[in-house]
């Protein structure tokens, strides 16, 4: 059973004109396997799409830590009580974030070059999410085989990627009580009444 409604959003301000109105959907028995448990491959199919979303999502953190770390590189050398150590503290976080970005994204230069490259966290989520689309049939033990694959390596590469953030963290706030230029992802500190 599903329902509609109509609505519009004019200046932010939403109005709904017409609904709910509600109706049954009924299988056209297009499957050519038969299916035991649908709400059990329903299941699997948002559990995998959850699972995408999040290595996605983990991969735009990648680039906006980079964008970070790309400020600091200039920042640092800007600013004169700067530690020279900070700059080999970012180089080795840049380094860290790098490899994780291989492990989520898969290593683009060897296959730039034709060399084989190990399955990344996007490509095997991917690939577990595309055969699962247009399909009634319930999940194949190769599907679930590849989810479980990629969950535990996320769980990993996540908590590595946070790991990586708090550092960069750290390194913002070390930086930012040496007076460095303002740059992205920081809050600067003004003490009130000096």
């Amino acid at each position: 059973t599903y329902s509609v409604t109509l609505a519009q959003q004019v200046d932010g301000v939403v109005t709904q004109l017409a609904g709910p109105e509600t109706f049954q959907v009924v299988d056209l028995g297009g499957g050519t396997l038969p299916i035991d448990d649908p709400a059990e491959a329903l299941a699997f199919q948002r559990q995998a799409a959850e699972l995408q979303r999040a290595v996605l999502g983990a991969v735009e953190v990648t680039g906006e830590l980079k964008g970070r770390i790309k400020h600091l590189r200039l920042a640092i050398p800007d600013t004169p009580e700067a530690d020279p150590a900070q700059l080999a503290e970012l180089a080795a976080i840049e380094s860290e974030l790098n490899d994780l970005l291989v492990v989520l994204r898969g290593d683009r230069s060897k296959a730039r070059r034709n060399e084989p490259v190990d399955p990344s966290l996007v490509g095997r989520i991917n690939r577990v999410v595309e055969g699962q689309l247009g399909t009634t049939q319930p999940p194949t033990n190769t599907s679930r085989a590849g989810y479980e694959w990629a969950s535990e390596a996320f769980a990993q590469t996540l908590e590595d990627l946070r790991a990586v953030d708090a550092r960069l963290g750290a390194l913002e706030d070390a930086l930012e009580s040496a007076g460095a230029p303002w740059t992205p992802g920081r809050f600067p500190e003004w003490p009130r009444g000096n």
